[in-house]
């Protein structure tokens, strides 16, 4: 990490890039002269190789940089969720807008305390230095320009902290490069719109935040229902990680919806859940966690080391979908909330065989004066006397009966062995196609085997007759589902990777008949029968809804 991020030492975030941020709240001057009259420079100092002093005024350009802090959209809307948590909202709506079926816009919502017209100037200002509570999750003073801006060239913010008088201001990346300018917008018009968006919250303070003119994609009809559905599944899940504290405690409710500018219509919400990276249900060994403690300076830096079972498969051990292995590593918390999700940080090198170790630090306090963390607040870098410390951490008791952390990765390493060579080949399945979503297709691949000589495997929608739930096609390589339960199934969102469940389930119970030459009478009376029986349930399930609906 560049050594300009981060606080310099010490746990005091107000110093935080100094030098660098500073430069976006220094006004140009030029000092008068010596013996006054005129502006001119200053001559300054002491030392003998100073000529004279400048203060220079930043370069608008400066804007660019701080906009690509964000590589990813949901750290942008992560960053965003911050100021929500820390204006103590406990309802926040992130809103992706529509308008003729393309991503054109996003919003989001929150129940906080809002803001007056000094705290909304504020707010937009680049650089502003303020002092943060204790458990903040702000840290920087750029979130809100920097997260936005990466995404968006036009970022508005609508507020009220009393519901009587309403503010909204308006930051343009064309017009910030140019002077730092912000529009002061028409209190009527910052009216309307908390009065819109707030009732979605239930709230009569709070924040609207809105991102137009996008980076979005340009993308219409099915590749923008794919589009959309991936963005909000990668978001609840970044946000169900970061945030899994906060969200199973219940002190906040975060949901993610579809806007329809068109229809001026929203989708049924999603909620975001909990992701605990340490919710698997037990430990591989039974003395474990086990609380480790490193020295470091003065302070007793406490870490609980975990062995998460083997074969675990669950979202809290895949998190992202992605191979569990990819996450061992070191978890650290700040004010609740999630900042590295794994990594080794030069304690250890990653490697397969510690696929099974996590480590939890919940001690910021302690750790901060020996770390730095990144603007975007997902990563934190170890010095070099906390990466020794950590090296040489054992456990408290007798000397002689203390765990060190080499002897804690050992333990894991020895958990993965053993559950190897108990290990029984899975019997290889048919490679997923379009129509199974990306993140079920990863899972597959990671889990089972694929038979590699084959073709993909799809899933489609197709109008059947009423008696038919599926329809297999071998020579397509298609499965095809009847596109009258289509609704049932999806509550009116489609898309090509729509129904996950259910076509993960219907993947995994059909895929083997994709093997072969042909279809034998038994093979034809198999795939009658599941018909016969799904095609019940489903008419059953149906009934069941009108009779609830009426």
């Amino acid at each position: 990490m560049d050594e300009r991020y981060g606080p310099e030492a010490g746990c005091i975030f107000g110093r935080r890039v100094q030098g660098w941020l500073q430069l976006h709240t220094t006004a140009f001057r030029i000092a008068p002269t010596i013996g006054g009259g005129g502006s001119r420079l200053q001559r300054m100092g002491s030392s003998d190789d100073v000529l004279m002093r400048k203060v220079l005024e930043p370069d608008p350009g400066l804007v660019k940089s701080i906009s690509e802090h964000h590589s990813s959209l949901e750290s942008a809307i992560a960053d965003l969720v911050d100021n929500s948590i820390d204006a103590h909202a406990t309802d926040i709506v992130v809103i992706f807008e529509v308008q003729g079926d393309m991503p054109v816009g996003l919003t989001i919502v929150d129940n906080g305390d809002g803001m007056n017209g000094t705290t909304a100037d504020d707010a937009m200002r680049l650089g502003r230095q303020r002092a943060y509570e204790a458990n903040a999750q702000g840290h920087f003073g750029v979130g809100l320009k920097a997260a936005s801006l990466s995404q968006a060239d036009t970022l508005t913010v609508y507020t009220t902290d009393d519901g009587q008088e309403f503010h909204g201001r308006r930051l343009r990346k064309a017009d910030v490069q140019k002077d730092f300018g912000v529009e002061v917008l028409k209190p009527k018009r910052a009216k309307r719109a908390v009065n819109k968006w707030l009732g979605r919250v239930g709230a009569s303070t709070g924040t609207v935040v809105q991102w137009s003119d996008t980076s979005f994609p340009k993308l219409k009809g099915a590749k923008a229902e794919d589009w959309l559905a991936e963005s909000k599944t990668n978001l609840r899940m970044h946000l169900g990680v970061i945030y899994h504290l906060l969200l199973a405690s219940t002190r906040v409710n975060i949901e993610v919806e579809v806007y329809d500018r068109d229809a001026e219509d929203t989708g049924p919400p999603e909620v975001v859940t909990a992701i605990d990276p340490f919710g698997f249900a037990a430990s591989a060994l039974g003395d474990y966690p086990k609380e480790l403690i490193a020295r470091v300076g003065d302070s007793r830096l406490k870490m609980e080391c975990y062995i998460v079972p083997p074969k675990s498969s669950g979202p809290q051990y895949r998190l992202y979908g992605h191979d569990g292995a990819e996450f061992q590593g070191f978890y650290i918390y700040r004010n609740e909330r999630l900042l590295q999700i794994g990594g080794w940080q030069h304690v250890t090198t990653k490697s397969r065989n510690r696929s099974l170790a996590r480590v939890k630090i919940d001690d910021y306090d302690a750790l901060c004066s020996h770390v730095k963390m990144s603007p975007k607040k997902d990563s934190i870098r170890f010095l070099p006397d906390l990466i020794t410390a950590i090296s040489e951490a054992r456990s408290a008791g007798p000397a002689e009966a203390a765990i060190t952390f080499d002897e804690y990765l050992l333990s894991a390493e020895g958990i993965l062995a053993e559950s190897k060579r108990r290990d029984h080949s899975r019997k290889p399945v048919a490679e997923p196609g379009t129509g199974i979503h990306e993140n079920v297709r990863r899972v597959i691949r990671a889990e089972i085997p694929l038979r590699s000589s084959e073709g993909p495997v799809e899933i489609r929608w197709k109008r059947l007759k009423d008696s038919k739930f599926m329809e297999l096609d071998r020579t397509e390589r298609a499965i095809y589902l009847n596109q009258q339960y289509r609704s049932m199934f999806t509550g009116g969102i489609t898309g090509v990777s729509d129904a996950p469940l259910l076509k993960s389930l219907v993947f995994l119970l059909t895929q083997d008949h994709f093997t072969g030459q042909y279809w034998g009478p038994r093979d034809k009376d198999l795939i009658d029968m599941w018909n016969s029986v799904l095609g019940a349930a489903v008419q059953t399930e149906a009934k069941y809804r009108l009779e609830r609906d009426s």
